[in-house]
């Protein structure tokens, strides 16, 4: 990777100092933010504590989601997780670390495989669209499995690519990168299952039929690729079906056919439902690319589209030419088109998408049309003045109201990422002027990892609206008279980063959610209703723990429930069951403990 880089300082004419200083921005601008804010819900909580009760109970082949079966998703991003809290310790760094380092290495893995395909031109281009396109770097900023899924089908594609291209050589390594496709797709599949599989095949036949080529098919190492597919992908499917009995129903029909088939899930969506995702993910360079299109249709003459048809000769299969522009073009429309067939869709369904638009954007040298930069720095300076406008307008929300004095303190961090969007844009159209394309590049990245920063600062002063991680650690601290060892029940709708933050699961009460699956099969591990959780609170005698919302908080009080409050933000409250051995705990509840 090292070679890239220098072919990129020399292409934009930068020093090894310079470059090395912008590099270490980028590090900086990937990592450095991963701690801002809590774990927010429900992802997030959840993500971190399948791997953290991994860790916990030493059983790294049964998932667990609050010590309950979870079949949803194989279990190699809970893998990396586990490995990261191991070394790290339990944080919101170490939980993230593992998506952001597959999101970094995506990038380095894409911009080798266009230095290959398009030469110099294309790698920068590549690389600087993939790394600052606000989909995919928000994605790597936040704990899914959907990046693991992205980055392995990413390595996937460029192997492909690479494997393709080189299919003649003598030293065989089209052999090699073609196995090491089939290798980044058994990865995949154990990110997030079969669509790991699923997603490339659906691609090589559409490539197949646009591009009339048959004989793609005869290189694909078919035997080889299988052996390697299976050995990697086979081994935890066929242990974790051994210990549960229930895992193929649950994981490939309910959490598979069912989920594509049917809107289960609760995850609506129109046909054209990823077409504003893709628009809005593909900033800041969005409107460099309509404009490269636009430019190239306006200068394509009809003539020259019939001379092109009349002198179309039509040439054997045998003959044809790997084409990797029309490859990642049926790549992109491949997962377009699946994901908006199916009944269940998610935004970040469609992050395997922008690596290969990097790669078109790369192809047809992006940066080499000062109009494209001017589009794009002109629509940064824009954005940034809409969304400064917008903020002014965010404290009247009434979910940022209740909030209060924290998105007042936060304020100033979200008009200071306004600005930086707004200042790389005008700076970058300033050196457009000045025909200094590569500032003009480096200005718009530089200022839309500012404003993703500030950003993320902004979330950090507001996130106890969509983290519990405040409130916990509030609990937890060693002054508090906290018995972590005592019972802990989830009344209600559960929030998992309670959980992660406490360091331990918690006893769900009438809410199955996502946990339904696995209840099926560890039905005692659960309380069906809220009057069953009120006999078991009001038999017991020792100091037990409850998390709920206020308003079931009050309706417990209203049914004689002791319980003494503990710890509260504004979406949560913890009460104390006063353990009745010790003199002076046994009182009245305290409503009014709620507030902001």
């Amino acid at each position: 990777m090292i070679d890239v880089f220098c072919l990129l300082a020399a292409e934009l004419k930068l020093t090894k100092n310079t470059l090395a200083a912008l590099f270490a921005i980028w590090v900086v601008a990937w990592f450095g933010t991963l701690e801002l804010r809590g774990l927010f819900i429900p992802d997030e909580g959840r993500y971190a504590e399948i791997p953290r009760e991994m860790v916990a109970t030493g059983d790294w082949v049964t998932p667990r989601l609050n010590n309950i079966k979870f079949f949803e998703k194989p279990p190699l991003q809970y893998w990396l997780t586990a490995v990261s809290l191991s070394v790290f310790g339990d944080d919101e760094w170490s939980a993230r670390f593992p998506a952001a380092l597959l999101g970094f290495l995506a990038v380095l893995a894409t911009a080798s495989t266009a230095r290959r395909l398009w030469g110099t031109d294309g790698a920068v281009a590549t690389t600087v669209v993939l790394a600052s396109s606000w989909a995919f770097y928000l994605c790597s900023q936040y704990l899914t499995v959907d990046m693991s899924l992205t980055a392995f089908l990413t390595m996937a594609l460029c192997s492909f690519l690479l494997a393709q291209q080189s299919h003649e050589d003598a030293t065989g390594a089209g052999r090699f990168w073609m196995c090491l496709a089939w290798v980044s797709c058994a990865l995949a599949v154990l990110s997030k299952g079969l669509i790991g599989v699923v997603l490339p095949a659906l691609a090589l036949i559409l490539y197949s039929t646009l591009a009339r080529d048959v004989t793609i098919w005869r290189r694909l190492e078919i035997i080889r690729g299988s052996v390697l597919f299976f050995v990697i992908a086979a081994p935890w499917f066929v242990l974790v079906q051994h210990r549960n009995a229930e895992f193929f129903d649950l994981f490939f029909i309910r959490e598979h056919f069912q989920r594509f088939a049917s809107n289960r899930s609760e995850r609506f969506g129109p046909w054209w439902y990823y077409a504003p995702i893709l628009l809005v993910g593909a900033m800041p360079w969005l409107p460099g690319l309509i404009y490269q299109c636009l430019n190239r249709a306006v200068s394509v003459r009809p003539g020259a589209i019939v001379n092109r048809a009349a002198n179309y000769v039509p040439t054997h299969p045998m003959t044809r030419a790997f084409r990797p522009s029309l490859f990642c073009v049926a790549w992109v429309l491949a997962i377009i088109v699946f994901f908006s067939l199916s009944r269940s869709k998610l935004p970040a369904y469609v992050m395997p998408v922008f690596p290969a638009l990097a790669l078109l954007a790369g192809r047809r040298a992006f940066f080499a049309q000062p109009g494209v930069l001017r589009w794009c720095s002109t629509s940064c300076a824009v954005v940034g003045i809409v969304l400064m406008a917008a903020s002014t307008q965010l404290p009247r929300l009434d979910r940022f109201a209740d909030i209060g004095s924290e998105v007042a303190g936060g304020m100033p961090w979200l008009f200071l990422a306004t600005a930086c969007l707004c200042a790389g844009g005008v700076v970058g159209w300033c050196c457009v002027r000045r025909n200094k394309q590569a500032n003009s590049v480096v200005a718009i990245t530089l200022g839309n990892f500012a404003f993703w920063g500030c950003l993320f600062v902004f979330l950090h002063h507001i996130d106890a609206a969509f983290s519990s991680e405040r409130m916990i650690e509030e609990l937890v601290k060693e002054e508090r008279p906290f018995a972590p060892q005592s019972p802990f029940y989830s009344v209600g709708p559960i929030d998992y980063s309670v959980a992660f933050y406490l360091g331990r699961p918690m006893t769900s009460v009438n809410h199955r959610g996502e946990m339904d699956a696995g209840l099926l099969a560890e039905p005692e591990k659960f309380i069906s209703t809220f009057e069953q959780f009120q006999t078991i609170w009001k038999a017991g005698a020792g100091r037990a723990y409850a998390v709920m919302n206020p308003d079931r908080y009050a309706d417990m009080v209203r049914a004689g429930l002791q319980m003494q409050v503990v710890a509260r933000d504004h979406r949560l409250v913890v009460v104390m069951r006063p353990d009745a051995s010790v003199p002076g705990q046994i009182g009245a509840a305290n409503p009014t403990a709620i507030g902001p």
